[in-house]
C-alpha cells in the first residue's frame, strides 16, 4: 500500500507539476499576446510646448527617445483620486522598470504653482515631469498634443507613448475596467525593447 502511494506521489510530481507549470506559462503567454494586440500604435505625438513646474519651457520633442506614461488630469473632484491611482502605479512599476511620467494637471483658480506637487503628494523625481495649467486649458491642449480620441477628450486619461512618439493606448481613469487593462499593459509596454 505504501509503495503504491509513493508511486502515485512520484507520478504526480513528474507529470502533475510540469502540466501545472505549462498551463500557467501558456496563460501568461496568451495574456502578453493580448496586451501586445492592444498596444499597437493608435496615434502620434503632436507638436507642443508647455511650461513645467520649475517654469522651464518644455517641447514635445523632449519626449522622444524614452517610453512614457502620460497622464492628463483635469481640475475636478476626481483629481486627487486619479493622481493617487497614478502614484500607486508609479510606485509599483518603478521597482522593476525605469519609468518616465509626464503629467498635465489642471489648477483651480487661485492655486499656486510652487505648492502643487507637495499639495498633491507627487514624488520629486527627475523621471516625473509635471505641467500645470488652468482648468479650462487642460483638455483642449491635451487633445491636440496627444491626439486624444473624441470619446475621451474631456476625461482624465492615461496614455502609453513609446520612444518614437507613437501612442500605444489610452485609458480612461473613470472606467475601472480600463484601469485594470492599464495595470496589465504597463509591464508589457515597458518591457518592449524596440517599439515599432
Amino acid at each position: 500500500m505504501k509503495k503504491a502511494f509513493n508511486l502515485i506521489l512520484i507520478a504526480g510530481i513528474l507529470i502533475g507539476l510540469p502540466l501545472f507549470a505549462w498551463y500557467y506559462l501558456s496563460k501568461g503567454t496568451q495574456m502578453r499576446k493580448d496586451a501586445m494586440a492592444d498596444l499597437i500604435p493608435k496615434a502620434e505625438l503632436g507638436n507642443f510646448q508647455t511650461s513645467l513646474e520649475d517654469e522651464s519651457i518644455f517641447y514635445s520633442d523632449s519626449l522622444l527617445g524614452k517610453n512614457w506614461i502620460v497622464a492628463i488630469i483635469g481640475a475636478d473632484s476626481t483629481r486627487s483620486k486619479h493622481l493617487n491611482i497614478l502614484n500607486k502605479l508609479y510606485t509599483q512599476t518603478k521597482e522593476e522598470f525605469s519609468v518616465n511620467v509626464f503629467t498635465i494637471i489642471g489648477l483651480y483658480h487661485g492655486e499656486l504653482l510652487r505648492d502643487m506637487s507637495q499639495l498633491l503628494g507627487l514624488p520629486n523625481s527627475k523621471n516625473w515631469l509635471k505641467s500645470y495649467m488652468a482648468a479650462n486649458h487642460v483638455y483642449p491642449f491635451s487633445a491636440e498634443a496627444f491626439s486624444i480620441p473624441e470619446h475621451l477628450k474631456n476625461q482624465n486619461v492615461i496614455l502609453l507613448m513609446d520612444k518614437n512618439g507613437k501612442i500605444r493606448n489610452y485609458y480612461s481613469l473613470l472606467d475601472d475596467a480600463s484601469v485594470v487593462d492599464l495595470v496589465r499593459h504597463i509591464p508589457v509596454f515597458l518591457s518592449l525593447k524596440d517599439p515599432k
